[in-house]
Parts: structure tokens; C-alpha cells; sequence
């Protein structure tokens, strides 16, 4: 299961769009949608509340670390090598050994993964 992505701002492009990997799972009669790349949890009683949980999640961390101007720093915390030209995340054996809670959900839980599409600003 691939969940590391790359990508490269090109032609002056304000942003580099990749599919993120959000993994699904239940515990104690909640629902959760978590992204280990961003390390990003949402959670609700039915999936639907889940999924605009994390949704939410996500829009207040893109806009606060870009109005805060820590999104570099703050991804670079999570693991991943940004530079002005380029973003590539973490493989899926460095978050392991990083993300005890992502090793816990892989042995632990039964699981499931898709891919939403996001937009990362560029990076200054």
C-alpha cells in the first residue's frame, strides 16, 4: 500500500496537487479518517460525520499554517523534504518506525485506505 507521495512545482505554479492516502477505520463505536502524511484525524458517529470531521481538519490546517507561514516547518516536522521546487513525503516504513499510532491502526484494526486529491500551497 503506497502512501508516500512527490511532487514539483512547475511553470510558477502556486501549488502541487497529489492524492493523499486517508486510512478508515472504527474503534469504540466511532469512525475515523486518518492521514498519516499530515498525521490529521477526523472523527464522528457515521462515516459521513467522519469524513466532514477530517475534512474540516485538513481546511483549518492549510489555512492556518499558510496565514502562520509554518507550512514548511510544519511538514518537515511530519518528515518531509521541501524544498522551494519540490515536496516529497515520507515512506510508508519511515512513518512506521515515527508514527506508533499508525503502526497500532496497520496491526491492530481492520482498515481502509482511499485517496483524496489535495492541493498544497507552494512554499516560500
Amino acid at each position: 500500500m503506497p502512501l508516500n507521495v512527490k511532487g514539483n512545482f512547475q511553470n510558477n505554479d502556486s501549488k502541487v496537487d497529489f492524492n493523499m492516502p486517508v486510512i478508515i477505520f472504527q474503534e469504540d463505536g466511532f469512525y475515523f479518517f486518518y492521514s498519516p502524511l499530515l498525521d490529521l484525524t477526523g472523527y464522528g458517529k457515521t462515516e459521513d460525520e467522519a469524513r466532514g470531521s477530517f475534512e474540516e481538519t485538513l481546511g483549518q490546517f492549510f489555512d492556518y499554517t499558510t496565514h502562520k507561514r509554518t507550512l514548511s516547518s510544519e511538514l518537515k516536522k511530519l518528515g518531509w523534504k521541501v524544498t522551494k521546487k519540490s515536496l516529497k513525503s515520507p515512506t510508508l516504513k519511515e512513518m512506521l518506525i515515527q508514527n506508533s499510532y499508525l503502526a497500532e491502526i496497520f496491526e491492530g484494526k481492520a482498515y481502509s485506505k482511499f485517496d483524496r486529491t489535495v492541493s498544497i500551497p507552494a512554499i516560500a
